[in-house]
């Protein structure tokens, strides 16, 4: 019995030894100044079927090192980047991948299955789309005065400000693909900045069309990302009023004719404060500002659908919403019936939140 104690303890520590022929069972150590934390992701079209990465780490506080390969897949290409750096690259910290229009436009169903796949990866990284340019054109603009990575970061904090803009992540484009066969990634410029682009809309992987400006912003009214965003209209008086909308809840019903599915309506309520203008309105000044902020923002949203019906897209998860609020409907609502063939109506109300009382 003590010698079969003493043989199990001694297998147990032979991965433990160095010895190459248990070299699989533990990774090489390395020391953390041999490292180099990747952050940042890109990847292009190389070829007719290959594929470009260029990769980046650091932050505006250190050198930022950027790197790139080829190959006919991501996985080969991430490994020939090994012989590109100072250090060994590292990939687990990875927390933005940035794809080319040309890519996403070829496919980004293998981009994201490698992040899927990968062991380092992680789906809660960061996805982008870059509009006229490419990741490794972006990657290389923001190095030159900071990193790609500081960009992102500070874009995603904003995103609330902003209004047309809202981080995603492969973990919920990926959902959205595989559930609805659409969805959308945030865009930016291959500048400096990296710029926010308004979106980019996948059907079936395949970039097919942006929402940019107003349809932009009805996108994230309908997500409900809307922490800041300010709207100008124009009182009674015909002076000017800033109304900064503060928040957002949208619904989705089904329209019918008969037991037929005609269509889609999307309504939003609207809560906003008044920035500038009047200091004490009436209630009539208030009621005709709150008509004005609620056609802008069904408008809005009524290009973000527009959008939909025209790429046969349904991007913004339009069925899926429709069938959670009424399920005993969920079979017609989630059909093969082309978004084409719907009628998509928005509407909205406005609340101005009164903050004040005139009577004191």
């Amino acid at each position: 019995m003590k010698k079969r104690l003493v043989l199990l303890v001694l297998l147990l520590m032979l991965p433990l030894t160095g010895c190459r022929r248990y070299s699989g069972f533990l990774p090489y150590a390395r020391e953390i100044e041999d490292m180099e934390l990747i952050r940042t992701l890109g990847v292009d079209t190389a070829g007719d079927a290959g594929v470009a990465i260029t990769a980046s780490g650091g932050t505006s506080q250190e050198e930022t090192e950027v790197v790139a390969g080829e190959a006919g897949t991501i996985s080969a290409a991430v490994l020939e980047l090994q012989g590109e750096g100072s250090s060994y690259l590292y990939f687990g910290h990875v927390t933005q991948l940035l794809l080319g229009e040309g890519l996403a436009k070829r496919g980004v169903m293998p981009s994201l299955d490698y992040v899927l796949r990968d062991v380092e990866m992680r789906l809660e990284t960061a996805l982008y789309v870059v509009r006229n340019g490419t990741a490794g054109q972006a990657i290389e603009a923001a190095a030159a005065d900071g990193s790609a990575t500081d960009r992102l970061e500070a874009l995603a904090d904003d995103a609330g400000l902003t209004a047309n803009s809202m981080p995603r992540t492969v973990k919920d484009v990926l959902a959205e693909l595989d559930r609805q066969g659409a969805s959308f990634l945030p865009a930016v410029l291959a500048d400096g900045g990296l710029t926010a682009a308004g979106y980019g809309i996948l059907k079936d992987g395949v970039l097919v069309g942006w929402a940019e400006g107003d349809a932009a912003l009805g996108v994230n009214l309908i997500f409900g990302k809307v922490d800041a965003d300010v709207v100008e209209v124009q009182a009674p008086d015909g002076t000017a009023a800033a109304l900064r909308v503060v928040g957002a809840a949208a619904s989705v019903r089904p329209i019918w004719q008969g037991d037929t599915l005609a269509g889609l309506k999307v309504h939003c309520k609207v809560d906003a404060n008044l920035a500038e203008g009047s200091a004490m309105p009436d209630q009539a000044t208030l009621d005709a500002l709150e008509a004005e902020l609620a056609q802008v923002e069904a408008e809005r949203m009524a290009r973000a659908l527009e959008l939909s019906r025209v790429l046969d897209a349904d991007y913004l998860g339009l069925r899926q919403s429709a069938a959670f609020a009424v399920p005993w409907h969920k079979g017609v609502l989630l059909g093969s019936q082309s978004m084409k063939d719907l009628k998509l109506e928005a509407t909205a109300e406005a609340i101005i939140q009164r903050s004040y009382h005139a009577d004191g």
